[in-house]
This record gives structure tokens, C-alpha cells and sequence, in this order.
């Protein structure tokens, strides 16, 4: 590269030729920009690789069942539903079986509720304290129970306020609740089993004032409460046989199916009617194989336009011949043309099998029809072979992503690379600045000189001048 001025001489462009000779030093300076430049473009390109992998692990993970579980087990999935969901809700689990049944509902499970006597007997003396506290053990339990299924033990101060003790009930989760009702009789203080059923019948005692035990004859002397509403149990049948629940929740009457009922008969009906319809769902299993298929589409598109190579326009793609997406690319055709070995010996036992085929691309497609008749004849071998190439899937992704995984690896080590050429570019820069600075002076040196040469080439021209002139005019005399 040529240095150019306007001229020399005190007219010497100084910073143009800085500039010039900077650009040239500046080069190495340039190449390290560049090159970062490209490892920060592989980072961004990792990045979108593991998202697609990401999302082939996530939907491989949702193929595999939990352990304890087999994979039938998973995707029988039934769904039920109560034709008229005001008397009752449903939920199912794997044990259930697919039918129709007639729901009746004769009675509803009810809550305790008792509540302090009056005038005389209430336990409050008339400005609604009580006299003597104590320690208050609340117990919930079936009538004439001895097993308890909750106590609480609360602290009541002597004077109390019937206020205080509300509130220190409903602060003490004893599966009671407290209010206070103003009453044309005065302050009555209102205890509920919080939860309805034949098993919550409140039980008093410890305090001589606050005492109820519903299993005892009524006695005024002895009891501060009296019973507004009795406990009771949920009763029902189903198919005309006769069940009978603690609560409001029936959960051994039909195998794998719980009944929340929630409306029960008002006088003078006797009881409610709707129907329970229970069918078998495989749409469980068929969305699961087609989320695979799509997150592996969706990697094959994402790496192939990371690792193209177009030869008309001589450019590559961001990662190609990257080694990290050559192995990933390398695992998931492993994944797809390998049988797992827990598939060995089994009837279906290919992805083509239930309808998954390999396109030309190297994209899946899958058979809908075939799918869905594989899943009919079959479920339990369809549901094998989903969760063995599920876990298969999973292996592979799991060995790219994460935070050991060979992405991150590789992540990590553009990184440190990236790190190096930032120090090598912050000490070319001060090298550099200290380059300039001695250009600069050179040149301005240089300068200099030339102008001091410049003048005392001027004035010698002058001189001669003179002397020339001086030389003809004594000639001419």
C-alpha cells in the first residue's frame, strides 16, 4: 500500500500519513474483530440447536412413564363425564373401565354444627365473657367414635370474650369453624366441622365452660352446646345398588372412578338422577407420538439450515461441519433407525409399524389412519414402542442439552476462546496507541525539518538571486 501526501515541506499532511501507516498496523486488530465476530454467531447458532433439541427432549420425556408405571398404564387414559353436573363431578384413573352407569343420589353428607345455650345455660356471663379458661381439646370423629381423625388443642384465657375465642378457634386449623351470631337471645358462639361427613362430629372438652360430647345424653349441667345439625354421610346408588360414603367424596364404589357429589334431593324429592359415562381416550398417545414427530421435523430444519452448504453462492451455514452438530445429527438417526432393545421380541417394534415413515428429507410423516388402528388393535404394544423410542430420544438429547451437555461444552469453549482474543485485542490496542504516538512525533519531527531545509532553501535562493543580479550590472558597467 502507497503512502500519498499533498506535498512536503511545511505543508508535510502528517495526519494523513498516521492514518495510512495505522490502517496498516491496525490489521491483526481487524482479523481478531472478525474472528470473535464468528464465534459469537456459532454461540447464537448453539443456542438455536439446543432449543430444537430441547424441545425433542421434552416431548420424548412425555412418552416415558414415571417409575412403578407401565407404559399402558400411562396413556389408558379414561375420560368421564356426569350428564348433569350440578348433582356430581368425576375424575378416573388408570384402574378404571369404560361403561354407563345410573347415578342416584338419596342424601348428601352434611357438616356438624352446634352452638352455645341461652339465657340461663349459656356458658357467657351477660356481657359475653367467659369466667374460667383452660386448655380445649376440639376432636372430630364418627358418632360414638374413639379414633379421632383430628385433635386440637387450643388455650382459652379466663374472661375471654366470646370474640376471642372465635377467633382463636378459627387461628387454630381444628377443622372447625367459629362465628358469632347476635341473636334476639344475645351472643351465641356457632361451631361447623368445616368438612361434611358422618366421621366429623365435634367433640368438647378441657373447659368446663366450652364442653359437648354429641355421644352422651343431652345435659344442660354438663353440656354448653346443643346440636343444630347432625353429621351425616353421603348415600347414593349406582345402577340401582345402594353405596354409602363418609363424605361427599365416593372414591371405592367404581373402580379407578371418584364421584364428588354435590347436590343432593330437597323435599319433598327423595333423591336426584343423572347418568356417569366413562370411555377409554387414546388421544393421549396419538398427541404424544405426534409431538415427537414434529420436534424431531422441527431439529432437522433447524440443524440442516445451520450446517447448508449452498454451491451456487459458495456460502455456508453458521455451523457447518461444526462437529457438535454432526454428532447431534449423528445420535437422533441413530435414535430413529435403531429398535431399542426392550422392544426385542415384540410384535411392534419399528416406528414404521405404527405408521411413521422416513420422507426423502429425512423428515418423519406420520399415518394417521394407521396410527389410530395400531392404537385400536393394539394399545399396550403401541404405548411399549412409544416409550422405548421416547427413551431412546431422551438419551440423545439428554447427553447434548443441559448443563454437562455437549453443547454447553462447546458453548463454554467458544467462550474461553472469545475471552483470549479480547485480551490479545486490549494489549494490540495500548501497543498500538503507543505505535501512533511515535509515528506521530517522527512525522511532526519530520516536518519540522523539512520546514527549517525549506526556509534556508529560500533564502539561498534569495542570495543567489542577488548575486546574480549584483554579477550583471557590473558586466554591463
Amino acid at each position: 500500500m502507497s503512502i500519498s501526501s499533498p506535498g512536503l515541506g511545511s505543508n508535510l499532511d502528517v495526519n494523513s500519513i498516521v492514518s495510512q501507516l495505522m490502517s496498516l498496523e491496525k490489521r491483526p486488530l481487524t482479523a481478531m474483530a472478525k474472528q470473535e465476530a464468528n464465534f459469537q454467531a456459532k454461540i447464537s447458532a448453539l443456542g438455536s440447536l439446543q432449543g430444537a433439541i430441547a424441545s425433542i427432549q421434552t416431548a420424548a420425556t412425555n412418552l416415558v412413564p414415571v417409575s412403578g408405571v407401565t407404559a399402558a398404564q400411562k396413556f389408558s387414559v379414561f375420560r368421564a363425564s356426569v350428564t348433569d353436573s350440578s348433582i356430581a363431578s368425576v375424575t378416573t384413573t388408570a384402574s378404571a373401565v369404560a361403561g354407563s352407569y345410573a347415578l342416584e343420589v338419596t342424601q348428601l353428607a352434611k357438616q356438624h354444627s352446634i352452638a352455645t345455650a341461652t339465657g340461663g345455660t349459656s356458658p357467657f356471663t351477660a356481657d359475653g365473657k367467659l369466667t374460667t379458661g383452660g386448655t380445649l381439646t376440639i376432636s372430630l370423629d364418627s358418632a360414638g367414635g374413639s379414633s379421632p381423625n383430628k385433635t386440637t388443642e387450643i388455650v382459652i384465657a379466663d374472661g375471654a370474650t366470646v370474640e376471642t375465642i372465635r377467633d382463636t378457634i378459627n387461628g387454630a386449623s381444628a377443622g372447625v369453624s367459629a362465628v358469632v351470631i347476635n341473636g334476639t337471645a344475645g351472643k351465641q358462639l356457632l361451631l361447623t366441622s368445616t368438612t361434611a361427613g358422618s366421621n366429623q362430629f365435634i367433640k368438647l372438652s378441657g373447659v368446663a365452660g366450652l364442653a359437648y360430647d354429641p355421644d352422651a345424653t343431652p345435659d344442660p349441667l354438663v353440656d354448653s352446646f346443643t346440636q343444630t345439625q347432625a353429621a351425616q354421610g353421603a348415600a347414593l346408588k349406582i345402577n340401582g345398588i345402594a353405596v354409602t360414603s363418609t363424605t361427599n367424596t365416593v372414591s371405592s364404589a367404581i373402580d379407578g372412578v371418584t364421584l364428588t357429589l354435590q347436590k343432593g334431593p330437597e323435599a319433598p324429592a327423595t333423591s336426584l338422577s343423572t347418568s356417569l359415562t366413562i370411555n377409554k381416550d387414546t388421544s393421549s398417545l396419538t398427541a404424544g407420538v405426534n409431538a415427537l414427530v414434529k420436534a424431531v421435523n422441527e431439529f432437522y430444519s433447524t440443524a440442516g439450515n445451520l450446517g447448508r452448504y449452498d454451491a451456487a453462492t459458495k456460502t455456508a451455514g453458521t455451523l457447518n461441519g461444526d462437529s457438535t452438530l454432526l454428532t447431534a445429527q449423528s445420535g437422533f438417526r441413530k435414535a430413529l433407525g435403531s429398535v431399542p432393545a426392550e422392544l426385542t421380541g415384540a410384535t411392534l417394534k419399528t416406528l414404521g409399524d405404527i405408521g411413521i415413515s422416513v420422507q426423502k428429507d429425512g423428515k418423519l410423516a406420520v399415518d394417521s389412519s394407521q396410527l389410530s388402528k395400531a392404537i385400536t388393535d393394539d394399545l399396550s404394544g403401541v404405548a411399549n414402542l412409544a416409550a422405548a423410542y421416547g427413551k431412546a430420544f431422551k438419551a440423545t438429547a439428554d447427553g447434548m442439552v443441559g448443563s454437562n451437555g455437549l453443547i454447553a461444552a462447546r458453548s463454554d469453549g467458544l467462550n474461553a476462546l472469545i475471552q483470549g482474543l479480547e485480551k490479545q485485542s486490549d494489549a494490540l490496542a495500548q501497543r498500538l496507541s503507543g505505535i501512533e504516538s511515535r509515528y506521530r512525533k517522527q512525522f511532526t519531527t519530520l516536518d519540522t525539518l523539512i520546514s527549517g531545509m525549506s526556509k534556508t532553501s529560500s533564502f539561498l535562493t534569495q542570495q543567489l538571486a542577488i548575486l546574480s543580479n549584483t554579477t550583471v550590472s557590473i558586466n554591463k558597467n
